[in-house]
Order: structure tokens, then sequence, then C-alpha cells
């Protein structure tokens, strides 16, 4: 089963993965490394904003890609954890 959508606080989120570090000394800017999954919960043309674990921020869209379970890296919070703490409906692909 392929989880494309994570509710997070009630805040429906997709799942990126940065292909590029992005670097700021920008107050409000999400930093990261090549490979960081990012929980993105909104796309504002060029700027997203996102969050990986407490830290939150915009950062450039085009430097992420959409999640791949696949991949090594993990989510921050898994299935189980998300349906426990939120009502809303994690959408589900087969």
């Amino acid at each position: 089963m392929r989880h494309s959508v994570h509710c997070v606080h009630c805040l429906c989120v997709e799942l990126y993965t940065a292909i590029y570090t992005y670097a700021s000394d920008e107050a409000g800017d999400l930093t990261f490394n090549e490979g960081d999954v990012i929980s993105v919960v909104r796309m504002d043309a060029e700027w997203w904003t996102g969050s990986i674990g407490q830290r939150s921020g915009i950062f450039p869209g085009n430097f992420v890609k959409k999640y791949e379970e696949r991949q090594v890296a993990a989510p921050a919070a898994s299935v189980e954890e998300v349906e426990l703490a939120c009502s809303c409906t994690v959408s589900q692909s087969h």
C-alpha cells in the first residue's frame, strides 16, 4: 500500500525529498540537505512552506521532488501515528 498524502495536526501535507541542499541565513527559511524528507503544507508558486521535524519555513519548490516510499529516508511520522493524531482522512493508493 502506498500513502501519498499524510495528515499532520489536521493539515493535509505531502511528503517531498530534497534533491539539492538548501542553505539560507534568512529568518523564516527552511534549510535542508539533499535527501531530507520534507512535509509540504503549502505551495505558492516558486516558494513552498514545509517542515522537517520541529523546524519549519519556506524554501524553493524546485529543490524537491515527490517522496517515494522505496527511498532510504523515512518520513517523520508513520501512517499509524498520523491516523491516531488526526481525524482527517489519509489518502491511499494500492
